[in-house]
Formats: structure tokens, C-alpha cells, sequence
């Protein structure tokens, strides 16, 4: 009696087992087994199983390289080539499982249809001897539930029919982890995770895939706070160094570098003799400096011009010279100082340097905008009638020298000879005078002599 209720228990417990392997399954059948060249039909997968399935095809194409299974059947669409057998693979991935979250590795499915000409797409349950699977409807649920972030806040707050999103950050921020989750677990999502982020704007897409495929976009814009770090003098003036360089046109055959500059890493860019930096002035204009890595300061301001595809590097240094007025004009929609001629504006003189650093002047022509190395003969000219107009103001001078003396000294001749005769004539006065007074005198006595006679007489 015990042995026969023995053989009774190990039989049920051996249905029992046998029951739950066999519970769980895993097909792939395919809508023909001929099809014509380039046509198109159907395969279907799934079964009493969970997990995502990986499809690869030979000789044809699929709608979808990968399906999500969860006791159903997915209906993936498939187009031939134009001859020979297509054969389709389905191979569950990792963490595949029953109905009860069992682990279950089924292994890979394969069918394989023949491309023939006198198929038909259209063909349907495997030639009549298949049975139709009954479509499942799929989950169109594309929602996100939630979006966190390690870094600063969402604005607006989180909203699933709110799409975009802007978060703002430090200037010392780098990397920012983001996470969601859907509202559906049988959508996917892709664009989360770790992000690199760089000073700016930082724009950031979350894709939910909904089970039926429709797809869904989030979009985070990141920003991180730009305001330079590292500021340098020049021309009375503090230079901020840029640090979003997006949107900024290089120039040609120079290349960006970290470099250290009061222990905080800035961007350079450098060429075999120059180095530039990219900096913002206090106008919160932003241009390129030459820089000297030596002695960590900015000599000039460098502007790449282009004119009639010639390269040029206009530097602000100024210098002296005569005949011209310092100006600032504009070259192809890039201002400039050009120093102008008073007696032709047409033409105007641009102070550069080269590759290697050494300073070129430009001669500009404004009405046909053309340039060329500043010709030194114009200079010489100009030196050269400079000294023809010294000279001839000198002997001019020299002439004048002797000339002014001789009528200084006939002036005073004639000065002399004139006061000589003011005195002659004076004397001349002063002695008739005297004669005159001496006669008065001499006959005054006279009349006092008669006088003491006539007293002595009578």
C-alpha cells in the first residue's frame, strides 16, 4: 500500500514538473514560405514569455532589428530580395523569462521563406497548412511619468505633455546624470544617463518608443553658466576670456590647446609663431588677442580679414605717421582701423602681421576693394619732397639773414644821420642864441658905463 501510494506521488510530482517546463514557449512563423522578388510579407513571434528579442535577416529587410515579447505575438513586417531564401533569426537577449519571471533561454528561432517568381506576397497561413494567429493590440502609451537630474532644476516642472524643458548651471558644472521614467513599462526610452556639458547651451533629447513604435521627444536645455573666469588688462580694459567657443570661426591653420593661466584652464589656439586667445571686452564684444604665453598678456588685437580670398591679420597697433587720420572703416562686413590719406580717402593703409609675426603694412583701395603690400617708394617721396622743401626753406632763410641786416643797417644810417642833424642844427640854435645873449650883455654894459659918466659929469 505505501509503495503504490509512492509510485501515485512521484507520478503527480512528475506531471506537475513536467507541466511547468513545458508552460512556457517561444515560436517564430512567418505569413508564406514564397514569396515574390522584393515582396513583402509577415512573421510573427512571441509566445508564454517575457523579454526583448533581437532579429537579424539575410537576403531582405525588417521593419525593426529588435521586439519587446510579454505573452503575446509581434507581427514584424519583412521585404525580399530580389532572389534566393530569405531566412530570418530570432534570438532572445539576456534576462528572457516564463510568465512567472523564471529565467528561460528557448534559444534562437530561424524561418526561412523562398523568393520565387511565381509567388505571391500576398500568400497568407503558411500555404493554408498554418493556422492565423490573432493580432494583439500594442500599447501606444508614450508618456513619460518623471525626469530627475543630479544638477540644478527642471523649469517648468516636470509635466508629461510638457515637452521642453530648460535647466540652468554653474559655471563649474561639467557633467549632468539624467534619468526617467516611463508612464508604460513596455515603452523604451533612450538619450538618458551620464552628459558631458560644456559652457552654453547644452540641448538634450529623451525618446520614448512606445510597444506600437510611436515615438515620443523630450528636449532639456542645459545651460551652463559662460561668464569668463580669467580676465587680463589691455588698453585700459579687462578681457574676459571666452569659454563657449560655439559658433566661432577659427582661423585657418590654427588649433585650440588647454592652457593653465592663474590655475584655471582656458582655451588657446596656436599656430607655429602665434598663439590667440578668444576673449570678451567690456563692450561685450568678443575677438581674437594675440597672446604671449611668456609673460601672460595680451599684445594686440588680432582680426582675420579676408579679402578676395587673400588672408590678412589686422592688428590694432598704432603708428606715427604724417598725411593720414586714423579711422575705422569696414572691409566685407568686419570693422577695421585703416589709417587714411588726407589728400586721396580712397585709399587707406592697414598695419597686419604674417604667419611668423613679423608686421606688414597693406595699401587698401576702398572703391574696388583690392589690396596689396604697402608700396615704401610712396614714403620715399614723401621723404624726399620733405627734404627739397627743407633745403629750399633754408637757403630762403639764409637769404633772408644778410638781406634783414643790410636794411637793419641802413635803417640805422639813416637814423644816425638823421639825429646828426637834429644836433647840428640844435647847436646851431643853442650858439646863435649865446652870440646873441654875449651881444646883450655887452651892450647892457655899455649903457652902465654911459650911465656912471653922465653921474660923474653932472
Amino acid at each position: 500500500m505505501k509503495k503504490s501510494k509512492l509510485i501515485l506521488f512521484s507520478i503527480f510530482i512528475f506531471c506537475i514538473s513536467f507541466l511547468k517546463l513545458n508552460a512556457a514557449s517561444f515560436n517564430l512563423s512567418s505569413s508564406t514560405y514564397n514569396v515574390s522578388p522584393n515582396g513583402s510579407f509577415t512573421i510573427n513571434l512571441g509566445g508564454d514569455c517575457i523579454g526583448r528579442v533581437d532579429l537579424t535577416i539575410s537576403n531582405g529587410t525588417l521593419s525593426t532589428s529588435s521586439v519587446w515579447v510579454e505573452q503575446q505575438y509581434i507581427t514584424v513586417n519583412v521585404t525580399a530580395g530580389s532572389s534566393g531564401v530569405v531566412t530570418i533569426t530570432a534570438t532572445p537577449v539576456t534576462g528572457f523569462s516564463d510568465a512567472d519571471a523564471n529565467l528561460y533561454n528557448p534559444g534562437s528561432r530561424t524561418v526561412s521563406v523562398n523568393i520565387s517568381s511565381n509567388s505571391s506576397s500576398g500568400s497568407s497561413n503558411n500555404n493554408g497548412n498554418r493556422p492565423t494567429i490573432p493580432s494583439i493590440k500594442k500599447s501606444e502609451n508614450n508618456n513619460l511619468k518623471n525626469i530627475t537630474i543630479n544638477n540644478g532644476e527642471l523649469n517648468p516642472s516636470f509635466n508629461k505633455d510638457t515637452l521642453e524643458y530648460k535647466i540652468n548651471l554653474n559655471a563649474d558644472i561639467t557633467k549632468i546624470n539624467i534619468n526617467a521614467e516611463t508612464e508604460d513599462s513596455k515603452a523604451i526610452v533612450e538619450g538618458t544617463g551620464e552628459k558631458d556639458l560644456k559652457p552654453g547651451n547644452n540641448f538634450i533629447e529623451i525618446k520614448v518608443i512606445a510597444e506600437n513604435g510611436n515615438e515620443k521627444i523630450y528636449k532639456i536645455n542645459a545651460y551652463v553658466d559662460e561668464t569668463p573666469e580669467v580676465y587680463l588688462d589691455y588698453n585700459k580694459e579687462k578681457i574676459g576670456i571666452v569659454r563657449n567657443y560655439e559658433g566661432v570661426n577659427i582661423p585657418e591653420n590654427f588649433t585650440k590647446e588647454d592652457y593653465t593661466l592663474n590655475d584655471k584652464t582656458i582655451s588657446i589656439f596656436t599656430s607655429e609663431h602665434l598663439t590667440l586667445i578668444y576673449g570678451l571686452n567690456e563692450k561685450k564684444e568678443k575677438s581674437f588677442y594675440l597672446f604671449n604665453k611668456e609673460k601672460n598678456e595680451i599684445l594686440n588685437k588680432f582680426t582675420p580679414l579676408n579679402i578676395n580670398n587673400h588672408i590678412i591679420y589686422i592688428i590694432d597697433k598704432e603708428s606715427e605717421r604724417n598725411g593720414v587720420i586714423l579711422k575705422t572703416i569696414k572691409i566685407n562686413e568686419t570693422e577695421v582701423k585703416c589709417y587714411e590719406f588726407k589728400e586721396n580717402n580712397n585709399y587707406c593703409v592697414l598695419n597686419a602681421i604674417n604667419n611668423e609675426g613679423k608686421n606688414r603694412e597693406y595699401l587698401y583701395e576702398t572703391s574696388e576693394n583690392t589690396i596689396q603690400l604697402f608700396p615704401d617708394f610712396l614714403l620715399k617721396e614723401k621723404k624726399n619732397k620733405l627734404n627739397i622743401n627743407m633745403i629750399i626753406y633754408i637757403c630762403i632763410g639764409l637769404m633772408l639773414i644778410p638781406l634783414t641786416i643790410i636794411i637793419y643797417l641802413i635803417i640805422k644810417l639813416k637814423k644816425d644821420k638823421k639825429e646828426k642833424n637834429e644836433i647840428i642844427e640844435t647847436n646851431e640854435v643853442l650858439s646863435n642864441t649865446e652870440i646873441q645873449e654875449e651881444s646883450n650883455n655887452i651892450e647892457d654894459k655899455k649903457i652902465k658905463k654911459r650911465g656912471k659918466k653922465n653921474e660923474k659929469t653932472n
